[in-house]
């Protein structure tokens, strides 16, 4: 089963919570590292999920200036 990257991007969350708190119960080299990596992952994750929702909302804007939709939430029109 593949899950989506907000998903992973929650459980990366937990992981990261679960090493720091291990790091700060006995801090030592290894667990510094864990820690970290959990970090970087998350990091990476965060990224692709915002650059999913950037192409989700130009695609959703797209089909709003295809429909012309958009033009019944302007307040004025030719503003």
């Amino acid at each position: 089963m593949t899950d989506d990257t907000h998903d992973l991007l929650m459980q990366k969350v937990m992981d990261y919570l679960k090493a720091s708190e291990e790091f700060e119960t006995r801090p030592s080299k290894n667990t510094s590292r864990t820690a970290r990596r959990e970090l970087r992952e998350l990091m990476r994750l965060a990224k692709t999920r915002q650059d999913e929702i950037m192409a989700h909302y130009n695609e959703v804007l797209e089909g709003f200036r295809k429909d012309q939709k958009w033009q019944g939430r302007r307040k004025h029109p030719l503003i």
